[in-house]
């Protein structure tokens, strides 16, 4: 796509419903909207949700854009790079950015932060990736920088830093996004990073004079305050799993209100072991927790599909989802 992204929201494409919702919204309120799919959950050799590869995702989201067919929605790639799916191999990066260029995504964020080795390597390779996804397609647009922290603070010696990987990136294309460790950070149901207001301030003018917008990850779980707060200075956020946290509680929530048995669903989530990485202050022996907080990646377990089918003779389970996903959506859309 030629134009540039005036979209202030990135949700991630926790499940069907999730997608449709944001279609929807987007084509009701005529507000450009961005999906933006790890690895993890969308790639070239499937993923979580739905299993779908990308082509299968592609070809779903073009359903969606004839059902709703006033919706913008920015098909984006988040943190494309070696390590986010559990392979180093550059292979399997390469691979995910021919197939999302192949499918027609509009958007790639390049991010090399495990990549194995110091940091003018991770930025030579960075560079690598970025000239072979402009070889593929020139339009392509494109977002740097990395959000793997801890929460931090980031502070003034930091900026140095940003300043030089700016100016290298600048030497050889024009990103769309710079991702800022601004401390935000999701833990369990919460938000439990510092928002360090005069740092990116900082970085917001040093990227302002290169013509690059900021963008935020891990925007989860905040209140409207905050989000104006941030809003002041950062020009895009990314929230997933609160999209997928709120599904899962909706569904248990209709569960417990018609007398459905849900049990074996908690417990393949459980099993799973991917509510681990959420964990802060809970334990492992608190199992509902932990279910809840990574229920989004058992959408395609048979024993979701099967409750989802009982819920379906009570009441459209798929439209109370949507319809509550919307209000999400709007939570945000501020």
């Amino acid at each position: 796509m030629g134009s540039r992204v005036n979209a202030k929201i990135g949700i991630g494409p926790m499940s069907s419903e999730v997608i449709e919702a944001v279609y929807r919204y987007s084509h009701f309120y005529r507000k450009q909207l961005m999906l933006i799919a790890s690895k993890n959950q969308i790639d070239h050799a499937g993923g979580y949700v739905n299993g779908w590869t990308t082509k299968q995702y592609c070809l779903f989201l073009k359903e969606m854009k004839k059902t709703y067919g006033n919706s913008d929605v920015i098909i984006c790639r988040d943190h494309c790079g070696p390590g986010f799916n559990g392979i180093d191999d550059l292979r399997d990066t390469y691979e995910t950015i021919k197939n999302d260029i192949d499918n027609g995504f509009d958007l790639i964020h390049i991010d090399f932060c495990h990549f194995k080795g110091n940091r003018e390597e991770k930025l030579n390779e960075s560079k690598k990736a970025i000239e072979y996804a402009l070889g593929l397609n020139p339009n392509i647009l494109l977002e740097v920088g990395t959000d793997e922290n801890l929460g931090t603070n980031y502070s003034l010696p930091n900026l140095s830093e940003i300043e030089r990987e700016i100016t290298f990136i600048k030497g050889f294309c024009n990103p769309e996004f710079y991702v800022v460790q601004t401390g935000s950070l999701v833990k369990e149901i919460n938000q439990v990073g510092n928002f360090n207001k005069d740092f990116v301030s900082k970085i917001a003018t040093i990227a302002k004079e290169n013509g690059i917008k900021i963008k935020e990850h891990n925007d989860d779980y905040l209140d409207k305050e905050t989000i104006k707060i941030k809003r002041e200075l950062v020009d895009a956020m990314n929230i997933a799993p609160q999209f997928g946290v709120v599904q899962t509680q909706l569904v248990i929530t209709k569960c417990l209100q018609y007398g459905i048995n849900f049990d074996r669903f908690l417990k393949d989530v459980y099993d799973s072991g991917k509510w681990k990485k959420w964990l802060m202050n809970n334990t492992a022996e608190n199992k509902m927790l932990c279910s809840v907080i990574a229920g989004h990646y058992g959408f395609n377990y048979e024993s979701y599909k099967d409750i989802i089918q009982q819920l379906s003779t009570r009441l459209d389970i798929k439209e109370f989802i949507i319809n509550s996903i919307s209000d999400l959506i709007a939570h945000y859309d501020i």
